[in-house]
Parts: structure tokens; C-alpha cells; sequence
């Protein structure tokens, strides 16, 4: 699977991803809402598991990743358990909570398989408890930024490799960057220059600290012996980027009877009550 190569490979560099996903100020403003005991799917290395302990808060984890398993149980000393969202092994009404990372719904994940996630959630919720599906999604800024030269096409579909190009080329000269954004939305040279010379002029600080941290990221896998290269061939090309029409259409396809929908910095989150 495309997703679990990605997983693998990023793994020894998921600290500086894991918080993008459901991250910690997420958890912090629905606090409120949820109740021990917490299973969080799709923890990854556990930064949520380790974040709602902090709170006094027990929970534990499930990944269907090994890698991030073994590194969640090694540098963190947590018991993350190795599992399949879609058959979550636990007997019915065991957890009061239930957060399902956006990693789970995002990579590769069709209806049918969001649906079945979502069962087996609520199976495994206790009655009165709440299930938090979340999808990624990135700050209002970037986004409209990467709908403007292309990252996000016109079908929401999120390239992700368009990123880590754009990122390349713009180190070296970033007026070779008009090329490929010509070729991905299909603009005018003249409506692509203007547009990429705002970004380039203006310099928004949402998307500098966005080249910033994708440089940190391959510093860091440079020095665990891991090359750029390695790095972005395992990323998948297409991912579907969710607006929150689009989840509020997929709740009400797959009769789900969601309470509440709410949008944060590094997600859009469903709130379902059992």
C-alpha cells in the first residue's frame, strides 16, 4: 500500500509531522468533550496517547503501522497496539472516547472504508460517548495558496509532491517555479506571474514558515542517514483534500448522524455522540 511505504520511510522524522494530524491544540479545545478511558486510531507514535496522559487523561493507542509501533513503544515508552481500524480489536463499549486521526480517513481511504472506520468506532464506544473523525486539512492561507498554483487541484485532490517541488526549485530561483504551476492549473504565463510574484513579493509568513519546516524536516532525516530522495519517493501523489461541504455530503451518504462539525488549524473535525 502507497500510504504504509509513505508511514515507513517518515517514520524517524513523524515528530516533526505527528502534530499535524489531530494534533495537540486540537485535543486541547475539545478537552471538554472527551472522556476517559480514550482509544486515539491512527496514533502514529503516540503524541496524543502521550498528550492526554499529561492531562490525566488515560488512553491508549492503536497503528496499523509497525514501524511507528515500534518507535511509539522504543523512544517513547508507550504500548501503542498494532491494528486495523476497519476490525479494531476490542470488545464492544470499551473506551468512553474514540479520536480517529486524520491519518486514518485521508491516505487512501475510500467511502465504504470511512464507513466501516466509523462503525467500528461507535461499536467500541460505551453509550453517551463520543467518536472525533477528523481530516486533515492545512490553514486557511496555505490553502488558498495551494489551490492558486495548483497543489490543490480543481478536483480537491491534495499533490503532495507539488509541494516538496515547488519547495526545490523556488531554493534555487523561484521564477523557475511558473513552469510547473503553468502545467498544473492550466493559467496564463501572464496570470501565473502575477499570481506567483504576490507570493514571492508579499512573502506570507504562513507560507515561509511552511518552506522552513519542510527544510527542518530534511535536516533532520539527513541526519538519521535518510536522503531527500528516499523521502519523496514514498510519498503518495494524490490524496483527496476535504473541504467541509465535501465531509458534510460523505456524513449524510453514509447516514452516520454526526452532532457537531468543527474546523481547526491542522483538521475539520466530525462529532459523533453514541
Amino acid at each position: 500500500m502507497e500510504a504504509d511505504k509513505w508511514w515507513s520511510t517518515w517514520a524517524p522524522v513523524w515528530e516533526h509531522i505527528e502534530d499535524r494530524h489531530f494534533g495537540t491544540k486540537t485535543a486541547e479545545s475539545l478537552i471538554g468533550q472527551i472522556r476517559p478511558e480514550v482509544l486515539v486510531v491512527g496514533a502514529g507514535q503516540g503524541l496524543i496517547v502521550r498528550y492526554l496522559k499529561d492531562t490525566g487523561i488515560s488512553a491508549v493507542g492503536l497503528d496499523i503501522n509497525p514501524r511507528m509501533v515500534r518507535i511509539a513503544k522504543e523512544k517513547y515508552g508507550l504500548g501503542i497496539i498494532e491494528g486495523d481500524a476497519g476490525k479494531l480489536p476490542f470488545n464492544d463499549a470499551s473506551y468512553n472516547s474514540v479520536i480517529i486521526s486524520s491519518g486514518v480517513v485521508d491516505y487512501g481511504a475510500d467511502e465504504s472504508s470511512i464507513k466501516r472506520f466509523i462503525e467500528e468506532a461507535l461499536r467500541v464506544c460505551r453509550e453517551g460517548g463520543h467518536v472525533f473523525v477528523a481530516f486533515y486539512r492545512v490553514i486557511e492561507p496555505i490553502e488558498k495558496i495551494y489551490r492558486r498554483i495548483g497543489v490543490i487541484d480543481r478536483d480537491s485532490v491534495y499533490r503532495m509532491t507539488r509541494i516538496f517541488e515547488i519547495n526545490e526549485l523556488a531554493e534555487k530561483n523561484p521564477l523557475l517555479c511558473m513552469k510547473p504551476i503553468r502545467r498544473w492549473t492550466g493559467k496564463s504565463r501572464m496570470r501565473v506571474g502575477v499570481e506567483w510574484a504576490i507570493v514571492g513579493l508579499t512573502r506570507p509568513k504562513e507560507f515561509m514558515t511552511e518552506r522552513k519546516w519542510i527544510n527542518n524536516v530534511f535536516q533532520s532525516a539527513a541526519e538519521k542517514g535518510i536522503t531527500r530522495r528516499e523521502l519523496l519517493d514514498s510519498v503518495p501523489d494524490r490524496l483527496p483534500y476535504w473541504t467541509r461541504r465535501q465531509i458534510e455530503e460523505l456524513m449524510d451518504r453514509i447516514q452516520t448522524g454526526y452532532s457537531d462539525i468543527r474546523t481547526f488549524d491542522d483538521c475539520t473535525v466530525i462529532v459523533l455522540r453514541k
